[in-house]
């Protein structure tokens, strides 16, 4: 067991700025591995990746801290900021831009950066849905979006995303059901969806997550009991 998951155990996330740490602590355990993956690449080509990256741009409306200047033709995709790109390839493998006071919406087209592992997108004023697509990245293991206004409901296709371990979704304005679906995630570790506006019954198959360390669904109304595990 490694000394990030000791931690884990140990946590009880109470607030945001908790489940921040808790987020955050993941995230540089992960990122450690990352670091081996960046590289500086080579030619100024249009792919499913860059083009995904430029969507997402599209759809924010205000970068307060310009913090997206760098990604334009000029530069290769692979060094825009907060994007990490494999060693061997030219594919966004990781998407880092938490805290920058980013407003928009999520683009779709982030389901065609069929690479990435690792988005976190944290405290920053994105609305609208969790787009369907986002099922299709079944390389996904870190997926971090609190403290946002998303609404809709949590996309049941995530149970396709075989490799998630953190799914990080508290403090924002979703609503309808847990998904049962989400209990076939069996890498999950952290389930964080405080604070939102989710109803109905605890799945019980949610006991059936076998490496889950964290489960904060605190603050929303649903009814039932925690599942044991």
């Amino acid at each position: 067991m490694n000394p990030q998951t000791r931690l884990l155990k140990q946590l009880v996330v109470e607030d945001a700025a908790e489940a921040n740490v808790v987020f955050s602590s993941l995230m540089g355990a992960r990122a450690n591995v990352a670091a081996g993956l960046i590289i500086g690449s080579h030619g100024n080509n249009q792919t499913d990746d860059q083009l995904a990256l430029l969507t997402f741009k599209a759809q924010i409306i205000h970068d307060p801290l310009q913090v997206l200047n760098s990604w334009n033709s000029t530069i290769n995709f692979c060094e825009w900021r907060g994007v990490v790109c494999g060693r061997q390839h030219q594919k966004v493998v990781v998407l880092d831009l938490q805290s920058h006071g980013l407003v928009g919406s999520l683009s779709p087209h982030f389901g065609n950066l069929s690479f990435l592992h690792t988005i976190n997108l944290q405290n920053s004023s994105f609305q609208g849905g969790i787009p369907s697509e986002v099922g299709r990245l079944f390389r996904l293991r870190i997926f971090g979006l609190s403290n946002y206004s998303f609404t809709g409901e949590i996309p049941s296709n995530l149970s396709r995303c075989s490799n998630l371990q953190v799914f990080s979704i508290g403090y924002n304005k979703l609503s309808g059901i847990i998904p049962k679906e989400l209990s076939s995630l069996q890498k999950l570790e952290t389930l964080h969806l405080r604070e939102n506006n989710l109803i109905g019954e605890i799945p019980d198959s949610l006991g059936n997550l076998s490496s889950l360390q964290l489960l904060n669904l605190s603050d929303n109304n649903l009814n039932g009991r925690i599942p044991n595990g």
